[in-house]
């Protein structure tokens, strides 16, 4: 395994390649600047651990390859060529994009003062170019390729010193390179040498296990077969190729030399290559066999989501209208229909390359081949290649379909790639007027079960079913949380009715247990006075009274009243119950809207790691733009936040590193000079404290540079001349509007958007930024944004006839304070609970109502509240109540009020305003009146004073790729579906530069740009096309509309971000 290679060793490799990249550039050999850049981009690029000692020795040649260069050494291009296409730099250039670089080169090498001497031309280089010429230039280019391959070996193996410690170190490079030297040379056809380099990887690999055996003599063994390696290559086709190096691997110095039946068979593969390889070549770039890893539809770890979600939206749309185009040539169609499908294969192909998809971006790239074949040749598909398409077509819907979550992956997938590869070959080989006359009927493509029989078994990732995803705007699940949370209020207000009807049951039930007690009193009465009557008479009745039917009314009466209120009180009891039971269900009701709520903010929540690949690509263009080097380091990434909460720190965030890198972090080499890392360190850390989010950016340099702060709010008259001030009151000038210590405008600072309008967004959300800095150690700056709150546990207080609910934030105790627990202080009333003292204020005074309670009177409940600077013990008269409750907001027409968080709805149907306590008190620490906040001017957004791009494309991954790109790096966007679109935007945008697509629908961008230029406002604005189109026809089109710039994608962000504002410098000095 490679040993990870220093940071120091990072560091100084990309200090010395820049300097490489600088001396070039002044030397004018451009085309050798853009390779030191590509390489520095590439190395800054890559994660520390995964850079290895053995490309730090690969990149260690560069500075002989050009200084050779720089002395006219043609040789050294294919040196150069190899090192930059050294897999582990991870460089996206296809090999047309290093075949340019390879003739660019030369180019200006030619061009320079280094004439070629006549005397070079000779007749063995003359053959030699004849027996070039008789080979396809696909041939060659492959050739090339391993030359380039084996010369890197070669200065591997030079590189190896055997007198130091660990000279067997660089073998696992070798070991490296040896096996990525054999897949190369099976795939341009040369099997016999693919089987030779496996030969002497076990001779390496035997070397490594045993290091006593790898001395001069193995080294020079190793150094001698690539030499004839070389050899074979240069004439690889001639009768006796390769004896040399089959001879020398015969040879005793090797640890395991090759047989003599070995040799005989490698003898024949190497001749038989050597005929063959011209016809056995494969298209350069293109896989010959599919396998399931080829479609897999796995999503990457570090998937955008927002970029997933919009791609999923366009998918089954985008499949659907491909599928539309070739039926259509089914049916007879035209040569748009062709044009409309190769477009759709286009758009979906940037887009699952942007997002991660491979199987997607796979398929959809060699359809677009096969389509753009078939529309250069102005001929539609035949029937046996448009059977295949529209095979494919139902292969990219069933893919859509199982990203969405609605069905499993297609099991054809495979098989369809694998067509689309065969078609592509043919076209290439034959061309489509020879497949046409020669096409068999179409044959069905294979099967699910013959595709799972002759598969190899997919990978774990790529077997798994895609969760069901179901697509949802963010207004809808919205609208789900309002919905619930009304659903509590209701639910709340029926528990009061409940609890009200319960109060009434019980007050019932105690007056009929009075009727009762009060009809026994008088059934006793009733009696006794039938008593009474009767003791008047002598003589005993002969019969009983009720007999004699002596009973009165009155007697029935009071009988009748003692049963119905006794069955009064049973039914009572009975409503008892059964209220009780709905009381239950209530509570069970209540429980499951609130896990529905609950689970509808969960699928808000999203980590903040989120937007970690914006912030580090922010801080990569920025350091690459002053020519810094830092590293970015996140803790708490994984906490879980409402999904815009993201969203609205990662404005002022960006902000902020850019601010580190351009004003704090020092250039490597100060850094160095002051014992420090040549790379910067910029920590962002993420902490919870209660209801708050606590956001620390974190660097490692100089500090704020109060000398310069000083000496500009002199200029501006912000201090006086000599004023005393302190470093926390310097630290409070430069969150003032419009501040800054640069004086020149650059794309990292300079641009009128200072702190300020970091504080104010902050400040705007309920939050708050603190500064804290040492001279020479470093800035942190603080933020604490509190998070949104739609739901919260509150206190119910009365403040005279106002009912107020102060949300459970930052309230950290209740408790009861006795007149003897206060004191006076010059900063006034303190309240001392355990050993600690309190700033005392009453809830009156924060709202500024009246405090109606009687002179010298003491609030005796006290709310222990921690506020954003310091902890406080607010007062209140009394609490009535705790209970859980909605939060709504005031709407759209009542503007934030500082302190109030919105209102909620009681059970009673009474309206009360939600209090946040902490924001109240920041106000308090700060002595403001919060009335006076109402009317506050907004300040600037953070958009006013930034460069305006107008981005213009049809695909809506794309336009938002390149928007999140120059939002990140400090443009305000716009962007636009179309011409027509963007035409309209003109009238009320005016941008500083347009970035367009070339094909759209409607108007594409030739015809914009020809509608920009004619427009006066206009005619010198500048404009980028970004597209697909290679072709010199295209060019010129552009050129003739008044295109700018032409790129052809892929583009690099870095190229296009340095272009951008070269354009625009020029069109601002113009």
């Amino acid at each position: 395994m490679m040993e990870t290679a220093e940071p120091s060793d990072i560091s100084n490799t990309l200090e010395s390649i820049g300097e490489l990249a600088e001396q070039a550039a002044a030397e004018g050999f451009y085309s050798l600047q853009d390779v030191g850049l590509l390489i520095v981009e590439a190395l800054s690029a890559l994660p520390t651990a995964s850079v290895t000692t053995g490309l730090l020795t690969a990149l260690a040649r560069l500075s002989e390859c050009f200084s050779e260069y720089s002395f006219g050494a043609e040789s050294a291009i294919p040196d150069i060529i190899g090192i930059i296409s050294y897999p582990n730099l991870q460089i996206a250039l296809t090999e047309d994009e290093l075949t340019a670089l390879a003739e660019q080169l030369t180019t200006d090498l030619t061009a320079g003062a280094w004439p070629i001497d006549e005397e070079e031309a000779t007749p063995e280089a003359a053959e030699d170019g004849a027996t070039s010429s008789s080979l396809s230039k696909e041939t060659m280019e492959l050739v090339e390729l391993l030359e380039m391959e084996a010369a890197l070996i070669q200065r591997l193996l030079c590189a190896i010193d055997l007198d130091t410690a660990g000279a067997t170190d660089p073998l696992a490079s070798l070991a490296d390179n040896l096996e990525r030297y054999v897949n190369a040379s099976k795939m341009a056809g040369f099997e016999g040498l693919a089987l030779i380099c496996e030969h002497i990887g076990r001779n390496v690999q035997l070397c490594r296990d045993q290091p006593e055996r790898f001395a001069a003599p193995q080294l020079q063994a190793l150094q001698d077969w690539i030499a004839n390696v070389a050899r074979y290559l240069s004439g690889f086709n001639e009768t006796g190729a390769g004896m040399p190096m089959l001879a020398q691997l015969g040879h005793t110095d090797w640890p395991q030399p090759i047989t003599m039946e070995a040799a005989a068979i490698l003898m024949t593969l190497l001749q038989t290559t050597g005929s063959d390889a011209d016809n056995s070549a494969p298209a350069i770039g293109r896989i010959e066999l599919a396998t399931p890893e080829d479609v897999t539809l796995a999503l990457p770890d570090d998937v955008n989501h927002e970029l997933l979600a919009i791609l999923l939206q366009e998918l089954p749309v985008q499949t659907q209208a491909f599928s539309t185009a070739l039926q259509a040539l089914k049916t007879g169609g035209s040569l748009a229909d062709l044009d409309t499908a190769q477009r759709i294969a286009h758009n979906v192909k940037g887009a699952a390359n942007t997002v991660g998809i491979k199987g997607v971006a796979q398929l959809t790239h060699y359809l677009e081949d096969v389509l753009v074949a078939c529309a250069e040749q102005h001929t539609l598909p035949g029937a046996g290649l448009l059977y295949t398409l529209i095979e494919a077509a139902d292969c990219l819907e069933a893919m859509s379909e199982s990203l969405l979550g609605q069905s499993p992956p297609p099991d054809n997938a495979t098989a369809v790639l694998q067509a689309i590869l065969d078609w592509a070959k043919r076209i290439e080989l034959n061309g489509l007027d020879e497949i046409a006359a020669s096409a068999p009927p179409p044959q069905p493509l294979a099967t699910p079960a013959e595709a799972a029989a002759t598969e190899v078994v997919p990978t774990d990732a790529a077997d798994k079913q895609q969760a069901p995803m179901v697509r949802i705007e963010a207004e809808q699940l919205e609208q789900l949380f309002r919905q619930a949370g009304e659903n509590i209020i209701i639910n709340s207000q029926a528990n009061e009715r409940l609890r009200r009807m319960k109060n009434q049951l019980q007050a019932m039930q105690e007056q009929f247990e009075l009727l009762r007690r009060l009809g026994d009193e008088l059934e006793q009465l009733t009696d006794l006075k039938d008593l009474s009557g009767r003791s008047l008479s002598p003589d005993k009745p002969l019969h009983d009274a009720l007999e004699m039917d002596q009973y009165n009314e009155l007697h029935t009466a009071s009988r009748r009243m003692v049963e119905a209120a006794f069955d009064a009180r049973e039914m009572n009891l009975d409503a008892s119950k059964d209220l009780a039971e709905m009381y239950r269900l209530l509570e069970d009701q209540q429980r499951l809207v609130t896990e529905t709520q609950e689970t509808i903010m969960a699928a808000r929540l999203v980590p903040i790691s989120s937007i970690f690949h914006r912030l580090q690509r922010s801080l990569r263009q920025t350091c690459r733009l002053t020519g810094k080097d830092c590293e970015l380091e996140l803790t708490g990434e994984q906490m879980m936040v409402d999904g815009n909460t993201p969203n609205a720190m990662i404005d002022p965030i960006m902000h902020l590193l850019r601010n580190a890198v351009d004003h704090g972090i020092e250039d490597p080499q100060e850094r160095l000079s002051l014992g420090k890392s040549a790379q910067g360190n910029i920590t962002i850390d993420f902490a919870r404290d209660g209801n708050y989010i606590v956001v620390r950016v974190r660097d490692d340099g100089r500090g704020l540079d109060y000398a310069a702060i000083r000496q500009v709010a002199e200029q501006r008259g912000v201090l006086s001349p000599g004023q005393t001030a302190s470093e926390a009151e310097l630290q409070q000038v430069i969150l003032r509007p419009n501040f800054s210590t640069r004086t020149e405008a650059t794309q990292t600072s300079g641009r009128g958007v200072g702190m300020d309008v970091v504080n104010y967004q902050i400040q705007a959300q309920g939050g708050s930024l603190a500064l804290h800095s040492v001279a020479g150690v470093g800035l942190t700056v603080e933020m604490k944004i509190p998070l949104p709150l739609s739901r919260s546990h509150a206190l119910l207080t009365h403040i005279g006839p106002y009912r107020i609910a102060l949300a459970n934030k930052g309230i950290r105790q209740i408790l009861f304070a006795a007149p003897d627990d206060f004191s006076d202080s010059p900063d006034g009333k303190q309240l001392l609970i355990e050993d600690s003292l309190y700033s005392v204020i009453t809830l009156n005074k924060l709202l500024h109502l009246p405090d109606q309670r009687p002179v010298g009177q003491f609030h005796q409940t006290a709310l222990l509240v921690q506020g954003l600077q310091q902890s406080w013990a607010v007062m209140v008269d009394s609490i009535a109540d705790g209970l859980d409750i909605v939060i709504k907001n005031f709407g759209f027409y009542i503007k934030k009020i500082p302190g109030f968080i919105g209102a909620t709805i009681l059970g009673d149907g009474a309206v009360a305003p939600v209090v946040d306590l902490p924001e109240l008190l920041l106000m308090a620490d700060s002595n403001a009146d919060y009335a006076a906040f109402l009317n506050f001017a907004d300040p600037l957004p953070l958009t006013a004073n930034l460069p305006k791009v107008l981005v213009v494309d049809d695909s809506l991954s794309q336009r938002r790729a390149l928007e999140q790109l120059l939002q990140d790096a400090g443009y305000h966007v716009q962007t636009a579906r179309d011409g027509i679109e963007a035409a309209e935007q003109l009238d009320t945008f005016t941008p500083d530069i347009v970035l367009t697509d070339l094909e759209m629908p409607r108007m594409n961008g030739i015809e914009f740009a020809s509608h920009i230029r004619i427009r006066d406002k206009f005619s010198r604005l500048p404009v980028i096309m970004i597209t697909s189109r290679t072709t010199q026809m295209h060019r010129k089109m552009a050129e003739a509309a008044g295109i700018s710039l032409y790129l052809v994608k892929p583009v690099r962000e870095d190229d296009l971000l340095a272009q951008m504002q070269h354009l625009i410098d020029s069109h601002a000095t113009a």
